[in-house]
């Protein structure tokens, strides 16, 4: 008498594959490209030498501007630190982001005030298209503006709108 081979248990079918279409697949592959173009100009940053003097001149520049007590000369270190950041910020130093120096935060949040004074009720994406930025660039300021008690809020998540205290 032959034995029966125990077969086993039929394990439940995998979820069928999403296929990508031809513009997703494409989109893909150009994303892939920018990361590797931006990771070779990183590459090339640091071997440059310009670059390399040009970021340890913002360092320095982010110094000077915490020991300046003159407003003039806090004023032309601020426009020097922009130059630097903007050089550094075009040739993919520094992996592409910009430090903001605290003066330009404070002008920042200044601003933000203003606006959400004189414009109550809207919300993060609407208030950064009205100053001609984006909204992660006004995220942090807005954050600390609504821990100091100058802003409150109304609602949640995407729909959360601002107004002044």
């Amino acid at each position: 008498m032959a034995k029966k081979k125990q077969q086993p248990p039929k394990e439940a079918p995998a979820p069928r594959r999403q296929r990508r279409d031809l513009d997703q697949r494409i989109a893909e592959l150009e994303a892939k490209i920018t990361a590797i173009k931006e990771r070779e100009a990183r590459k090339q940053a640091k071997k440059d030498p310009a670059l390399r003097h040009a970021a340890l001149a913002m360092k320095a520049i982010d110094k000077a501007l915490v020991a300046a007590d003159d407003a003039k000369a806090r004023a032309a270190l601020g426009e020097v630190r922009s130059t630097l950041a903007a050089l550094l910020g075009v040739s993919g130093a520094e992996n592409g982001r910009v430090r903001r120096s605290a003066a330009e935060i404070g002008n920042l949040a200044d601003q933000l005030l203003s606006y959400v004074t004189s414009n109550p009720g809207q919300r993060g994406e609407e208030i950064a298209a009205a100053m001609a930025t984006d909204s992660g660039t006004i995220r942090p300021v807005m954050k600390k503006l609504i821990a100091a008690g100058k802003v409150a809020t109304k609602g949640q998540k995407r729909g959360m709108t601002y107004a002044a205290t």
